[in-house]
């Protein structure tokens, strides 16, 4: 069995290849990586799958056996609080068993470093070579009975975090108090579930659905996109509220539907955010994407002063740029963001509330924010082709692809190729299509850019006909 960390940890199926046997080796090896590194204390979380927090019992059984400190949840908890909790006790890692945005079959394991940010490749290749190196050895992985480890202080239970106490001091609730903003909230019968309330239900007039656990996610796909927010619209139009928010199943990523009823995109969120940075809350730097997040943030920062700090997919880019002060806001098209001074890791609660601030200290919509924007600064659609694709014909696929953007360069009057991540045409009206394969699922992303619908729609078709024709040589 090979594990493999991703974009965003280590997932795979239930009871197929992420098993008790699996998570054990994934767990050595990063408890070989903790002491390579001197690491003497984690927190380990888990979320609403199922299983999850019997993974997540077993891990810290493991860690403490092999005489590192455990803080463990005692419920399950979003991945940002598992970041937050990292930075502000000083641990030197963390672990969060979760698939994120996955569907229910599927479970994962994320592993934060020491600043709260997902680990970077140079870590996780470490810890898949200690991974490696145990299963080609048949290593026993020894561990520590729980009740035992908790009676030797190895293992402490998490009962309280001050998460939101601490998210309150960020956004200007007073802000949003005043305003007294009826709000929906999805979270997919997630963590989110048990944060987002304490943070807005005495700041707005608040409602919540999908707010038990469920780990089969009510059999809806987790991730708050538009295909999967429709239940938020209806009952945004149905209660008449002000806005909707959402986050995915551990509560990194964030969705929106505005009054109407409509759903409006991280990209613009994003845009919406930055902008507000810049112009309201006065602060000064630059803005830092992922390579498949809109450019319309690289017009906000130029007309402003600054620059767009462009990084391959991952938050764990965006995440270290924050950290060493590049930029004073990063996100990701995915619907992951955060701000410099807060969290290395995507979190989806403080959007919400950013945005809920935003939106009170402006009394307009998200839509009319947009419109805002693209008066100033020239409008921009996009959208997000997933294609199922087999993971053993990625490398084949890719290879495929770019001989024929290659080959086709008369035909298909683009500007450069940009492989930062994946391969990106850029043509010469500043339009672009980038084709990407997943790091978290079996998926081909085409992410098509434009300065209008129309050049949308025609840029789809070309994107379409690429990649069809690129295909041809499977």
């Amino acid at each position: 069995m090979k594990i493999k960390f991703g974009t965003s940890g280590w997932r795979g199926i239930i009871a197929d290849d992420f098993t008790f046997e699996n998570v054990k080796f994934a767990v050595y090896g990063i408890v070989k990586y903790l002491k390579e590194i001197e690491g003497k204390s984690v927190i380990v979380g888990y979320d609403t799958r199922f299983l999850s927090e019997d993974f997540a019992k077993s891990a810290a059984e493991i860690i403490a056996y092999n005489g590192i400190k455990v803080l463990y949840s005692q419920g399950d908890i979003p991945t940002p609080v598992v970041s937050y909790e990292v930075i502000t006790k000083k641990l030197d890692g963390g672990l969060n068993f979760t698939a994120s945005h996955n569907d229910y079959m599927y479970n994962g394991l994320k592993f934060s470093n020491k600043i709260g940010e997902p680990a970077l490749p140079e870590e996780t290749q470490k810890i898949e070579k200690y991974i490696d190196e145990a299963f080609s050895k048949n290593t026993k992985i020894n561990s520590l009975k729980f009740d035992e480890a908790l009676d030797s202080h190895l293992i402490e239970i998490l009962t309280k975090t001050d998460y939101i106490s601490d998210l309150k001091k960020l956004i200007d609730v007073d802000k949003i108090k005043a305003k007294n903003l009826k709000v929906v909230y999805e979270p997919f019968f997630g963590t989110g579930r048990r944060f987002v309330p304490e943070l807005l239900s005495n700041i707005t007039d608040f409602t919540m659905i999908h707010g038990i656990r469920d780990p089969f996610f009510g059999k809806i796909h987790p991730e708050p996109i538009e295909a999967n927010l429709k239940e938020l619209s209806e009952e945004v139009l149905n209660v008449k509220a002000d806005i909707g928010i959402a986050t995915d199943g551990d509560a990194d990523r964030f969705g929106f539907i505005d009054k109407d009823g409509s759903f409006i995109p991280p990209n613009i969120i994003l845009s919406i955010i930055y902008y507000y940075l810049l112009k309201v809350r006065g602060m000064q730097g630059n803005v830092v994407r992922t390579v498949s997040t809109t450019s319309l943030l690289d017009r906000i920062a130029r007309k402003n002063g600054f620059d767009a700090i462009v990084t391959p997919v991952g938050f764990k880019y965006i995440g270290e740029a924050l950290y060493e002060g590049k930029a004073i806001f990063g996100g990701e098209e995915s619907g992951g963001a955060s701000l410099k001074g807060w969290l290395t890791e995507k979190d989806g609660i403080l959007i919400n509330g950013l945005v809920l601030e935003i939106v009170s200290h402006f009394g307009k919509t998200l839509k009319e924010l947009q419109n805002d924007l693209f008066r100033e600064f020239g409008e921009v659609d996009n959208n997000r082709i997933d294609i199922a694709f087999d993971e053993s014909l990625k490398e084949k696929a890719n290879n495929l692809l770019k001989d024929y953007i290659v080959k086709n360069k008369d035909f298909l009057d683009y500007k450069e190729i940009d492989e930062t991540d994946g391969i990106k045409i850029s043509f010469k009206d500043e339009s672009g299509i980038l084709f990407r394969f997943s790091g978290t699922e079996p998926k081909l992303r085409i992410y098509c850019e434009s300065d209008s619908l129309e050049k949308l729609y025609n840029l789809n078709n070309l994107a379409n006909k690429i990649f069809n024709l690129a295909m041809e040589g499977t």
